[in-house]
Protein backbone atom coordinates (compact mmCIF):
# COMPACT_ATOMS: atom_id res chain seq x y z
CA UNK A 1 0.00 0.00 0.00
CA UNK A 2 1.36 3.20 -0.93
CA UNK A 3 1.27 6.11 1.62
CA UNK A 4 -1.20 8.04 -0.28
CA UNK A 5 -3.55 5.37 0.01
CA UNK A 6 -2.70 4.67 3.45
CA UNK A 7 -3.04 8.59 4.31
CA UNK A 8 -6.56 8.53 2.71
CA UNK A 9 -7.90 5.33 4.84
CA UNK A 10 -6.16 7.06 8.04
CA UNK A 11 -8.32 10.34 7.15
CA UNK A 12 -11.51 8.08 6.61
CA UNK A 13 -11.09 6.20 9.76
CA UNK A 14 -10.30 10.16 11.73
CA UNK A 15 -13.77 11.33 10.09
CA UNK A 16 -15.92 8.30 10.84
CA UNK A 17 -14.98 8.58 14.55
CA UNK A 18 -16.10 12.42 14.73
CA UNK A 19 -19.78 11.27 14.20
CA UNK A 20 -19.40 7.54 15.13
CA UNK A 21 -18.40 5.40 18.32
CA UNK A 22 -15.22 3.66 17.86
CA UNK A 23 -18.01 0.10 17.69
CA UNK A 24 -19.66 1.80 14.78
CA UNK A 25 -16.73 2.81 12.84
CA UNK A 26 -15.02 -0.85 13.48
CA UNK A 27 -18.26 -2.37 12.40
CA UNK A 28 -18.21 -0.29 8.92
CA UNK A 29 -14.57 -1.47 8.78
CA UNK A 30 -15.11 -5.27 9.24
CA UNK A 31 -18.32 -4.68 6.44
CA UNK A 32 -15.46 -3.04 4.25
CA UNK A 33 -12.85 -5.77 4.69
CA UNK A 34 -15.63 -8.48 3.92
CA UNK A 35 -16.69 -6.49 0.70
CA UNK A 36 -13.49 -6.53 -0.55
CA UNK A 37 -12.43 -9.78 -0.17
CA UNK A 38 -15.36 -10.80 -1.83
CA UNK A 39 -14.73 -8.87 -4.83
CA UNK A 40 -11.07 -9.76 -4.60
CA UNK A 41 -9.94 -11.30 -7.69
CA UNK A 42 -7.36 -14.18 -6.56
CA UNK A 43 -6.90 -17.68 -5.48
CA UNK A 44 -6.12 -18.92 -2.47
CA UNK A 45 -2.74 -19.08 -2.27
CA UNK A 46 -2.78 -15.55 -2.56
CA UNK A 47 -5.58 -14.87 -0.61
CA UNK A 48 -3.38 -14.82 2.38
CA UNK A 49 -0.96 -12.19 1.44
CA UNK A 50 -3.52 -9.73 0.14
CA UNK A 51 -5.30 -9.78 3.41
CA UNK A 52 -1.91 -9.55 5.56
CA UNK A 53 -1.97 -6.22 3.37
CA UNK A 54 -5.31 -4.97 4.19
CA UNK A 55 -3.82 -5.80 8.12
CA UNK A 56 -1.59 -4.13 8.02
CA UNK A 57 -2.52 -1.02 6.57
CA UNK A 58 -5.39 -0.71 9.37
CA UNK A 59 -3.23 -1.40 12.03
CA UNK A 60 -1.10 1.33 10.94
CA UNK A 61 -3.65 3.95 11.17
CA UNK A 62 -2.90 7.36 12.35
CA UNK A 63 -3.67 6.82 15.02
CA UNK A 64 -4.82 3.30 15.74
CA UNK A 65 -8.38 2.28 15.38
CA UNK A 66 -9.87 0.28 18.21
CA UNK A 67 -11.20 -2.11 18.71
CA UNK A 68 -10.61 -2.79 15.06
CA UNK A 69 -6.73 -2.75 15.33
CA UNK A 70 -7.35 -5.84 17.97
CA UNK A 71 -9.62 -7.62 15.67
CA UNK A 72 -7.44 -7.30 12.79
CA UNK A 73 -4.15 -9.25 15.41
CA UNK A 74 -6.80 -12.05 15.78
CA UNK A 75 -7.30 -12.14 12.46
CA UNK A 76 -3.97 -12.47 11.70
CA UNK A 77 -3.96 -15.41 13.92
CA UNK A 78 -7.07 -17.36 12.35
CA UNK A 79 -5.38 -16.59 8.90
CA UNK A 80 -1.95 -18.25 10.08
CA UNK A 81 -4.06 -21.27 11.22
CA UNK A 82 -6.37 -21.73 8.23
CA UNK A 83 -3.27 -21.20 6.04
CA UNK A 84 -1.71 -24.27 8.23
CA UNK A 85 -4.19 -26.41 7.48
CA UNK A 86 -5.04 -25.26 3.83
CA UNK A 87 -8.16 -24.22 4.58
CA UNK A 88 -8.41 -20.86 3.87
CA UNK A 89 -11.05 -19.63 1.69
CA UNK A 90 -13.23 -16.29 1.25
CA UNK A 91 -16.00 -18.61 3.10
CA UNK A 92 -13.73 -19.16 5.91
CA UNK A 93 -12.48 -15.30 5.87
CA UNK A 94 -16.34 -14.44 5.81
CA UNK A 95 -17.44 -16.23 8.81
CA UNK A 96 -14.41 -15.15 10.94
CA UNK A 97 -15.53 -11.42 10.29
CA UNK A 98 -19.20 -12.28 11.02
CA UNK A 99 -17.80 -13.89 14.44
CA UNK A 100 -16.40 -10.51 14.69
CA UNK A 101 -19.11 -8.17 14.21
CA UNK A 102 -21.21 -10.33 16.69
CA UNK A 103 -18.73 -10.34 19.34
CA UNK A 104 -18.52 -5.66 18.93
CA UNK A 105 -22.12 -5.64 19.46
CA UNK A 106 -22.14 -8.87 22.50
CA UNK A 107 -19.72 -5.94 24.06
CA UNK A 108 -21.99 -3.25 23.19
CA UNK A 109 -24.73 -4.55 24.24
CA UNK A 110 -23.49 -6.25 27.71
CA UNK A 111 -21.78 -2.69 28.26
CA UNK A 112 -25.05 -0.38 27.98
CA UNK A 113 -26.03 -3.70 30.64
CA UNK A 114 -23.46 -2.72 33.17
CA UNK A 115 -23.11 0.92 32.29
CA UNK A 116 -26.88 1.71 32.85
CA UNK A 117 -26.91 1.21 36.82
CA UNK A 118 -24.95 4.24 36.98
CA UNK A 119 -27.30 6.67 35.62
CA UNK A 120 -29.52 7.95 38.03
CA UNK A 121 -32.90 10.11 38.44
CA UNK A 122 -31.68 13.96 38.62
CA UNK A 123 -28.77 13.24 37.11
CA UNK A 124 -26.67 16.50 35.35
CA UNK A 125 -23.97 14.33 32.63
CA UNK A 126 -21.43 16.12 31.02
CA UNK A 127 -20.16 14.73 27.37
CA UNK A 128 -18.82 15.74 24.60
CA UNK A 129 -17.75 13.47 21.91
CA UNK A 130 -19.39 10.26 20.73
CA UNK A 131 -18.77 7.16 21.91
CA UNK A 132 -20.75 4.21 23.13
CA UNK A 133 -22.22 6.14 25.92
CA UNK A 134 -24.05 8.52 23.85
CA UNK A 135 -24.84 6.15 21.18
CA UNK A 136 -26.33 3.57 23.19
CA UNK A 137 -25.88 3.79 26.74
CA UNK A 138 -27.92 7.37 27.21
CA UNK A 139 -30.79 6.20 25.04
CA UNK A 140 -31.25 2.86 26.98
CA UNK A 141 -31.52 4.94 30.20
CA UNK A 142 -34.12 7.11 28.82
CA UNK A 143 -36.08 3.90 27.59
CA UNK A 144 -36.20 2.96 31.44
CA UNK A 145 -37.89 6.41 32.14
CA UNK A 146 -35.29 7.62 34.40
CA UNK A 147 -35.10 11.53 34.50
CA UNK A 148 -31.76 13.04 33.93
CA UNK A 149 -30.48 16.18 31.82
CA UNK A 150 -27.44 16.14 29.76
CA UNK A 151 -25.01 19.14 29.54
CA UNK A 152 -23.28 18.53 26.23
CA UNK A 153 -19.81 20.62 25.60
CA UNK A 154 -19.77 22.34 22.23
CA UNK A 155 -17.25 21.01 19.89
CA UNK A 156 -16.64 20.93 16.31
CA UNK A 157 -20.07 21.32 14.10
CA UNK A 158 -19.97 18.06 12.80
CA UNK A 159 -19.74 15.79 16.16
CA UNK A 160 -22.44 18.50 18.34
CA UNK A 161 -24.39 17.85 15.44
CA UNK A 162 -24.88 14.38 15.63
CA UNK A 163 -24.84 14.49 19.53
CA UNK A 164 -27.68 16.92 19.41
CA UNK A 165 -29.48 14.53 16.99
CA UNK A 166 -29.11 11.48 19.26
CA UNK A 167 -30.60 13.52 22.09
CA UNK A 168 -33.52 15.13 20.23
CA UNK A 169 -34.54 11.90 18.55
CA UNK A 170 -34.69 10.50 22.15
CA UNK A 171 -36.40 13.13 23.52
CA UNK A 172 -33.25 13.75 25.80
CA UNK A 173 -33.35 16.89 27.74
CA UNK A 174 -29.96 18.21 27.13
CA UNK A 175 -28.64 22.24 27.11
CA UNK A 176 -25.51 23.28 24.99
CA UNK A 177 -22.40 25.24 26.62
CA UNK A 178 -18.89 26.24 24.80
CA UNK A 179 -16.22 23.84 26.89
CA UNK A 180 -15.03 27.28 28.54
CA UNK A 181 -18.07 27.83 29.92
CA UNK A 182 -18.17 24.66 32.40
CA UNK A 183 -16.54 26.34 35.40
CA UNK A 184 -19.77 27.87 35.99
CA UNK A 185 -21.56 24.74 36.30
CA UNK A 186 -18.90 22.68 38.77
CA UNK A 187 -22.04 23.48 41.63
CA UNK A 188 -24.95 21.51 39.40
CA UNK A 189 -23.42 18.45 37.67
CA UNK A 190 -23.44 15.43 38.57
CA UNK A 191 -20.93 13.44 36.62
CA UNK A 192 -18.68 13.38 33.70
CA UNK A 193 -19.14 10.25 31.23
CA UNK A 194 -16.16 9.93 28.96
CA UNK A 195 -15.16 7.14 26.04
CA UNK A 196 -11.92 6.23 24.88
CA UNK A 197 -10.26 4.86 21.41
CA UNK A 198 -7.97 3.06 23.40
CA UNK A 199 -6.48 2.15 27.30
CA UNK A 200 -2.64 1.83 26.28
CA UNK A 201 -0.40 -0.59 28.09
CA UNK A 202 1.26 2.23 30.49
CA UNK A 203 -2.45 3.13 31.72
CA UNK A 204 -3.11 6.17 29.18
CA UNK A 205 -6.46 7.04 27.78
CA UNK A 206 -6.28 7.90 24.09
CA UNK A 207 -9.46 10.12 23.73
CA UNK A 208 -10.73 13.11 21.16
CA UNK A 209 -9.61 16.22 21.53
CA UNK A 210 -10.68 18.52 24.17
CA UNK A 211 -11.43 15.68 26.78
CA UNK A 212 -7.64 15.76 28.48
CA UNK A 213 -8.64 19.60 29.56
CA UNK A 214 -12.50 18.11 30.75
CA UNK A 215 -11.15 15.90 32.85
CA UNK A 216 -8.81 17.99 34.40
CA UNK A 217 -11.62 20.31 35.46
CA UNK A 218 -13.21 18.01 36.38
CA UNK A 219 -11.05 15.67 38.66
CA UNK A 220 -10.12 19.58 40.31
CA UNK A 221 -13.62 20.02 41.16
CA UNK A 222 -14.19 16.62 42.69
CA UNK A 223 -16.80 15.77 40.14
CA UNK A 224 -17.21 11.65 39.72
CA UNK A 225 -15.53 10.40 36.18
CA UNK A 226 -16.36 7.84 34.09
CA UNK A 227 -14.93 5.73 31.65
CA UNK A 228 -17.06 3.59 29.33
CA UNK A 229 -15.33 0.82 27.41
CA UNK A 230 -15.20 -2.34 26.22
CA UNK A 231 -12.21 -4.65 26.96
CA UNK A 232 -11.29 -4.71 23.25
CA UNK A 233 -9.78 -1.76 23.53
CA UNK A 234 -7.33 -2.48 25.75
CA UNK A 235 -4.19 -2.03 24.03
CA UNK A 236 -0.80 -3.84 24.05
CA UNK A 237 1.49 -0.54 23.29
CA UNK A 238 2.35 2.32 25.09
CA UNK A 239 0.73 5.69 24.38
CA UNK A 240 3.78 6.72 22.43
CA UNK A 241 2.87 3.83 19.76
CA UNK A 242 -0.62 4.81 19.36
CA UNK A 243 -0.01 6.80 16.17
CA UNK A 244 -1.36 9.87 16.87
CA UNK A 245 -1.00 12.22 14.43
CA UNK A 246 0.28 15.98 14.51
CA UNK A 247 -1.41 17.89 11.68
CA UNK A 248 0.83 21.18 10.85
CA UNK A 249 0.15 23.73 7.86
CA UNK A 250 0.76 27.19 7.04
CA UNK A 251 -2.10 29.79 8.33
CA UNK A 252 -2.82 33.42 7.43
CA UNK A 253 -4.89 36.10 9.86
CA UNK A 254 -4.41 40.07 9.22
CA UNK A 255 -1.80 39.43 6.34
CA UNK A 256 0.00 37.57 9.88
CA UNK A 257 1.51 34.05 8.83
CA UNK A 258 1.89 31.12 11.20
CA UNK A 259 2.54 27.37 11.53
CA UNK A 260 -1.08 25.90 13.24
CA UNK A 261 -0.70 21.99 14.33
CA UNK A 262 -3.24 20.07 15.99
CA UNK A 263 -2.82 16.46 17.11
CA UNK A 264 -6.07 13.82 16.04
CA UNK A 265 -6.28 12.94 20.08
CA UNK A 266 -5.60 13.65 23.57
CA UNK A 267 -3.84 11.37 26.12
CA UNK A 268 -5.13 11.07 29.61
CA UNK A 269 -3.31 9.09 32.84
CA UNK A 270 -5.67 6.70 34.17
CA UNK A 271 -5.83 7.70 37.81
CA UNK A 272 -7.88 10.74 36.92
CA UNK A 273 -10.81 8.52 36.53
CA UNK A 274 -13.10 7.49 39.52
CA UNK A 275 -15.13 4.80 37.69
CA UNK A 276 -13.97 2.13 35.09
CA UNK A 277 -16.91 0.41 33.32
CA UNK A 278 -16.82 -2.29 30.94
CA UNK A 279 -18.80 -4.99 29.42
CA UNK A 280 -18.11 -6.94 32.82
CA UNK A 281 -18.89 -4.59 35.18
CA UNK A 282 -17.08 -2.14 37.02
CA UNK A 283 -13.38 -3.06 37.35
CA UNK A 284 -10.42 -1.51 39.24
CA UNK A 285 -7.21 -0.35 38.22
CA UNK A 286 -5.44 -2.98 39.98
CA UNK A 287 -7.52 -5.55 38.13
CA UNK A 288 -6.33 -4.12 34.73
CA UNK A 289 -3.46 -6.31 34.03
CA UNK A 290 -4.88 -9.30 34.64
CA UNK A 291 -7.66 -8.13 32.26
CA UNK A 292 -5.11 -7.28 29.44
CA UNK A 293 -3.60 -10.29 30.01
CA UNK A 294 -6.49 -12.43 29.10
CA UNK A 295 -7.16 -10.12 25.99
CA UNK A 296 -4.10 -10.08 24.67
CA UNK A 297 -3.76 -14.16 25.05
CA UNK A 298 -5.90 -13.74 22.24
CA UNK A 299 -3.54 -12.47 19.65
Amino acid sequence: MTQREQHTIDKLFRDLIRVYSTSATSIMGLDSIQTAIQELICNDTELAVEITKLSEAVKNTQPRMFPLDNLMLILDKEIRSLSGKNQLTKGAVAKLLDSFKKRLKSDVDALVEKGVKWIENGDFIVIHSIEENIEHLIPAAKKMGLNFKILVLKQDLVTTSEILKILTNQQIEFEVIPEYDLVHYFDKITKLFIGTQALTNDNRLICDPGTSNIVSECHIHEIPIYLFLKTLKFSHYPAVDQNIRKNSYQDVHDGIEYNFSIHSNDIINLTLINHIITEKGEVASEQLPSIREQILSEF
